[in-house]
């Protein structure tokens, strides 16, 4: 297997994990090195491993059927993009509003860094303001 098509099972094994429930609080930080460092997260959380974990925590509570869907990776030496959809309910609080009960789909954007199939490093965008929208509009 090449080291493309290594990272890229990886993403795809970090992605499973992530969406399922029964796995994610006992093995989804372990593709993370304890070195990790976080850029495009909350800026009231440290920017390392513990920060992420306390943000991927906030997500799962706000939102326990969350699931990414990963639609293209890119990768080039170390390093790989992804570009996802981000689907759940919003069952708990997040970013101060109270849980509303509804659907969400936004779109996101990831860069993740490696060293040895660890996750060193990870740039985050998603689209928080049509996630807000989708959360504070009537249904």
């Amino acid at each position: 297997m090449s080291s493309t098509e290594s990272l890229r099972e990886v993403i795809r094994r970090l992605a499973d994990t992530f969406n399922d429930p029964q796995k994610r609080e006992f093995s989804y930080f372990d593709f993370y090195d304890n070195s990790l460092t976080i850029h495009g997260f909350p800026p009231n959380l440290p920017a390392n491993k513990e920060g992420f974990k306390q943000f991927i925590y906030l997500l799962w509570k706000a939102f326990p059927d969350i699931i990414i869907t990963f639609e293209d990776i890119i990768i080039e030496g170390n390093k790989a993009a992804g570009r996802y959809n981000l689907t759940g309910t919003h069952r708990g609080e997040f970013v101060d509003l109270r849980p509303t009960d509804k659907r969400f789909r936004v779109n996101g954007m990831t860069v993740f860094s490696f060293h040895d199939k660890k996750i060193i490093e990870r740039w985050n965008l998603v689209d928080m303001a049509t996630l807000m929208e989708q959360l504070r509009t009537q249904s």
